[in-house]
């Protein structure tokens, strides 16, 4: 008898915990007539929370990071990138191995996890001049970013220049842009004691967000408290400022409301917005709105029996009417 195959794609928190729960929820039974798979690009998954630590080195790499295999014991792995899902014929396509040759995948049932990406296409310039702040790399590049600026700036005599390697903006005040640039502030103010020529007041970090506050995902009282934190903390808050442009030397940012412009010159730009769908995803026929799946409250996807989908590139709604938050699913 041919066992049913649950095929998850994603190796975030989504997948991987899907099948580390249905592993801990089958019978003896169920195991010997269902197979799990991952696919998923890389074999370990990153604890997105404790990210921005890497910047600082408050925690080392390999706690950042976990095996899949090691997490979901029960599930075979493929480590590929995903390049197609075919619903109707209920296959999905992954990129080749060592083959030169693709691999097809047969579900009976999928669980869709793929999460979003930076859209850099939606600002000018952000693909070129901006760094993302997603995954692993991102972390390290950064961090490898603001030694450098600090080693440059250290030994420029051109004022204008030297400031521009001092100031650091990001943009999006969630909870990444957040986190990235209290972690960013708190590393650069200690390491500029090796510096000589540095002193604190030199530098200027910003935090861009077109919303009228940070951190709109928690309570008022919440992100307000934040607020004054970082602020507390000498960070530079620029409310109501969407970002409009990047540059190899500069930020263009508008108000949003009298579209008044503003230009930041900096050589270090970390966005993390927008978000947008996964490619895959918006090419789905399946019903969407805002670039996301629409699922029933159990997250199976609407009008399509044995498809499933959660997470960021999941739209889920909540009992009150609201939708949930990806990282409350």
């Amino acid at each position: 008898m041919k066992k049913k195959t649950i095929l998850i794609l994603g190796g975030g928190f989504g997948g991987v915990y899907t099948a580390v729960y249905l592993d801990r929820l089958m019978t003896r039974d169920e195991r010997a007539n269902v197979e799990v798979v991952i696919a998923s690009r890389d074999n370990y998954i990153v604890f997105q929370p404790l990210l921005p630590e890497v910047i600082s080195g408050s925690v080392e790499l390999n706690h950042v990071i976990s095996p899949i295999r090691r997490l979901a014991k029960g599930a075979r792995l493929y480590s590929r990138e995903v390049q197609s899902i075919d619903i109707e014929h209920r296959t999905v396509q992954l990129s080749p191995g060592i083959k030169p040759t693709p691999l097809t995948v047969p579900f009976d049932h999928l669980v869709i996890a793929l999460g979003s990406r930076l859209d850099p296409g939606k600002i000018p310039g952000m693909r070129e001049h901006a760094s993302s702040f997603k995954y692993l790399g991102d972390a390290l590049y950064l961090r490898n970013q603001l030694v450098r600026s600090l080693e440059e700036a250290d030994t420029e005599s051109d004022p204008d220049l030297r400031r521009s390697l001092l100031t650091f903006v990001v943009a999006g005040g969630g909870f990444s842009g957040v986190e990235c640039i209290a972690e960013m502030n708190d590393f650069l103010r200690v390491a500029i004691r090796a510096y000589r020529t540095i002193k604190e007041t030199d530098l200027r970090l910003v935090l861009v967000q077109r919303g009228e506050r940070i951190l709109p995902e928690l309570t008022v009282g919440l992100g307000e408290f934040a607020h004054a934190l970082l602020v507390k903390r000498g960070v530079e808050i620029q409310l109501g400022m969407g970002l409009k442009a990047v540059s190899a030397d500069a930020v263009v940012v508008e108000n949003v409301k009298t579209k008044q412009i503003l230009v930041i010159r900096t050589r270090t730009t970390v966005a993390t917005v927008p978000a947008g769908p996964h490619p895959l995803v918006s090419m789905l026929p399946v019903p969407q709105e805002k670039g996301r799946i629409m699922v029933a409250i159990g997250m199976e996807v609407l009008e399509r029996p044995g498809i499933w989908a959660l997470g960021d590139c999941a739209l889920v709604k909540q009992i009150d009417g609201n939708f949930s938050p990806p990282t409350a699913q």
